[in-house]
């Protein structure tokens, strides 16, 4: 059981930082968009870490309910966040 909610939190952890860091970057126009002054462009590329905060909330419930459906769920849905959101952000664009 404390197996489990330590690789939960790692993947959290790592998961969030990537989805973070790859959410910026397609947000603020990737490196030959941003031409304007402002520091986002596509704003609608933060959409993946709403997406990741959802999978963030079934982390939390693995935490109490402790359920092994919970904690693959959780992994599952952290890691697809990114390119799902990357492309719903490509979609709204």
């Amino acid at each position: 059981m404390r197996k489990r909610k330590i690789i939960s939190l790692v993947n959290l952890l790592i998961s969030g930082f990537i989805a973070i860091i790859v959410s910026t970057f397609f947000a603020a126009g990737t490196i030959a968009e941003n031409y304007t002054d402002k520091t986002f462009v596509a704003p609608e590329f933060f959409i993946v870490l709403v997406i990741w905060g959802i999978g963030g909330l079934f982390v939390l419930l693995h935490f109490y309910k402790n359920l092994v459906s919970y904690f693959v769920f959780s992994l599952i849905i952290t890691w697809v966040s990114i390119p799902l959101g990357i492309s719903l952000g490509f979609i709204w664009l």
